[in-house]
């Protein structure tokens, strides 16, 4: 089974909107949709559909006015604590961006 994170929803979406939703694009789902407040998780019976309905859904569909977002879930074990910095001016050294244990 390939369970899907479906984020950056609104909290007024419904369970069955997002049924409508992935049936509206022919994208199968295996199970029930687990539906918390501005997010959801499916499971896909297998990895072809989970990346279709990724591709498919993914940053393309706004409900409610929110554009979801579609990947992969990954559970709280592996996930990383690792943050992304950006954007960062040339002039600037990584030496100013080193993060010290408080004392």
């Amino acid at each position: 089974m390939n369970k899907l994170y479906i984020g950056n929803l609104s909290p007024a979406a419904t369970a069955d909107e997002l049924r409508q939703l992935f049936g509206d694009r022919k994208l199968p789902l295996a199970g029930q949709v687990l539906l918390k407040s501005g997010y959801a998780f499916l499971d896909y019976p297998d990895q072809i559909w989970a990346i279709r309905a990724i591709e498919t859904l993914s940053g393309k569909v706004e409900l409610h006015g929110k554009v979801m977002e579609v990947d992969y879930s990954v559970p709280k074990k592996l996930r990383s604590r690792k943050i992304q910095i950006r954007n960062i001016p040339p002039h600037l050294q990584w030496e100013l961006f080193a993060l010290h244990k408080p004392s």
